[in-house]
């Protein structure tokens, strides 16, 4: 049969529920998932912690996650999704490109204005998995209880673009007691099962994606990990979110990552948010300086650090522990604002010479000397 839609998303998370649900009155929508199997409920719990990280590691707070996980699932079943006008095709498909671009699935022929790949399937293996999933994944089986399969030992840390990311968040595994080597990469998805192979790649396999999300046919756009870079459940929501409107309301607009934060919701959870000072400096092409911070409160003590340019401004903050999540986002509100200000409104505190005092204020060389670009 053939069936027509404004928008036809292809997902490999289940990311793509919330999307449907929340952009089902801007127009007719088609979304196409896979059979329930361990990697979509891994998917599942994965998007789940990003946005309820359990404050302790203790039973308690573990239980109260799953009853987060539970109430979503049912928020975003089959059935609620079909309500609000979303029809929700289950199984796998491929793209046919002559004489018209379209999605076969099995018998049916479905036809859109857009094509959305919604991040890219990932192997459960050990070996090939997203080194952050993998991080998660150990953090996963440390809250609940569960013994690490044998392949998973030796987590590699992610290689980031960041020097202070990269000793902090391998300082948060090791207070766990994970194994943390140097550096893991993800590998780009296979094209094959969905006939991709029109679709214009680099010399690593990646997907060629401009600034709006499209790939090299006009019609077919795509997110998360799909592209290379950080794989986040809460940065590939944003760009779902951002695409999933434009190609429904036929208005193309650049996706701005400098105000959209990301986080790992790891028992001692990392964020950022805006640039880094390799980031800034390449963009400004100026100077820039890192200035440490810190918060204290009933959950303990946050570290961060920010950089600001050299008339004040905050340009990003990177952010560790309990409050991480929560500064990023007041932190993004701030960017381009002064940065003492926005220090002091966000809750946090000047740390540039280590003082552990709630009253510590930056001294007149506050940053000076710490501006050198990240290796």
């Amino acid at each position: 049969m053939r069936f027509e839609y404004d928008l036809l998303i292809v997902a490999a998370s289940p990311l793509a529920l919330d999307i449907a649900y929340r952009c089902a009155a801007l127009g007719r929508i088609g979304l196409v998932i896979p059979a329930a199997d361990a990697q979509w409920q891994w998917q599942w719990q994965r998007w789940w912690l990003s946005q309820f990280p359990p404050q302790r590691l203790d039973t308690q707070q573990w239980q109260h996650f799953q009853a987060h996980l539970s109430h979503g699932q049912r928020r975003y079943a089959l059935r609620v999704l079909e309500l609000v006008g979303v029809d929700v095709i289950t199984g796998a498909g491929e793209f046919v490109w002559q004489p018209r671009c379209h999605f076969q699935v099995g018998g049916d022929r479905l036809y859109a204005q857009g094509y959305f790949l919604l991040d890219a399937p990932a192997a459960m293996d050990a070996q090939d998995m997203d080194a952050l999933s993998r991080i998660e994944l150990a953090c996963w089986h440390h809250w609940s209880g569960k013994a690490l399969h044998p392949d998973a030992q030796g987590l590699p840390l992610v290689a980031t673009e960041d020097a202070w990311f990269n000793d902090r968040l391998h300082a948060a595994l090791s207070g766990l007691g994970l194994g943390v080597p140097l550096l893991g990469r993800r590998k780009a998805p296979d094209p094959t099962p969905l006939n991709l192979h029109r679709l214009q790649r680099d010399a690593q396999g990646w997907l060629r994606i401009n600034s709006q999300g499209r790939t090299s046919h006009p019609q077919v756009y795509a997110c998360g990990g799909w592209q290379r870079g950080y794989h986040l459940p809460s940065l590939t929501y944003f760009e779902a979110f951002a695409i999933a409107r434009q190609i429904l309301q036929r208005k193309p607009m650049p996706l701005d990552y400098y105000r959209q934060p990301w986080w790992i919701a790891l028992p001692v959870p990392i964020a950022r948010v805006g640039w880094n000072a390799r980031q800034a400096q390449q963009r400004l092409r100026e100077p820039v300086q890192l200035w440490e911070i810190q918060q204290f409160s009933s959950e303990g003590q946050s570290l961060g650090q920010v950089v600001i340019n050299r008339q004040g401004q905050l340009l990003g903050a990177t952010l560790m522990g309990q409050d991480a999540i929560a500064g990023s986002r007041i932190f993004g509100q701030c960017l381009g604002q002064n940065a003492v200000a926005a220090i002091t409104y966000a809750g946090w505190e000047f740390d540039c010479q280590r003082q552990r005092s709630p009253k510590a204020q930056p001294s007149a060389n506050c940053g000076k000397g710490l501006a050198s670009p990240d290796p």
